[in-house]
């Protein structure tokens, strides 16, 4: 077991608070359903060490992690703006994160797993996943605007092995090959491979965050297996 942690100071992910800030059905209850189920697995994690596999062996997270340095390195080229990584861990009284690029603007880069996630992708998909995570690094960092990237490059060889042999059981004789053009980009222009969103900061939005957080920390400190 983990030494016990101080739940009235503890602090969220930016990542995270989308999950915190779905509205309960409850008129009653400020946390809904979902932010509980999130909450417990956060107790999980922080008390008996143990995290889903399902999130550990991500290959959507793994691409992006992999993928983070050529998918900044497209973004200059087509916007012709030059970045540098921040490796600095910022934090407040509620949340704490590293945001990708804090100078000279905020941006957080997206990696698309795939040519199809990365068409799917508009901006009312964008806004409804990634905006109070975008919130979060605006309030961290003092920016009043930020921006999100999405990125199409391509995938790591380790990573089209991995998919190709999972489902190399559906394949007829040579058709792995075909299927891997499905994660090489070359052929596509640049210009089409990055799509940008802009969000603005709302002080009223940070308040109720913080409200959120404030009745989580109490949800956690009661939790127990």
């Amino acid at each position: 077991m983990n030494q016990p942690v101080d739940w009235s100071t503890y602090k969220f992910h930016p990542s995270g608070l989308k999950h915190m800030m779905v509205k309960s059905r409850k008129k009653d209850e400020i946390l809904s359903e979902t932010t509980k189920a999130a909450l417990r697995e956060i107790y999980i994690r922080e008390v008996w060490g143990r995290e889903r596999t399902d999130v550990l062996a991500n290959k959507y997270m793994q691409k992006g992690i992999m993928c983070e340095t050529d998918s900044i390195a497209m973004v200059e080229r087509v916007t012709g703006n030059k970045y540098f990584k921040n490796q600095k861990t910022l934090e407040n009284d509620y949340i704490i994160g590293t945001p990708d690029i804090i100078s000279p603007n905020l941006v957080d880069i997206k990696t698309s797993w795939d040519i199809f996630t990365f068409s799917a992708v508009d901006e009312d998909q964008a806004r409804k996943d990634y905006y109070y995570q975008m919130l979060g690094y605006m309030w961290l960092t003092g920016h009043e605007k930020a921006t999100l990237t999405y990125c199409l490059v391509n995938t790591p060889d380790t990573l089209v092995n991995d998919e190709l042999y999972r489902l190399s059981f559906k394949f007829q004789n040579g058709e792995e090959e075909q299927y891997r053009h499905n994660y090489i980009y070359d052929d596509i222009p640049e210009e089409l491979r990055v799509k940008e969103y802009e969000f603005s900061f709302s002080e009223q939005d940070v308040e109720e965050i913080k409200s959120k957080i404030v009745a989580a920390r109490e949800f956690l400190a009661g939790l127990s297996l």
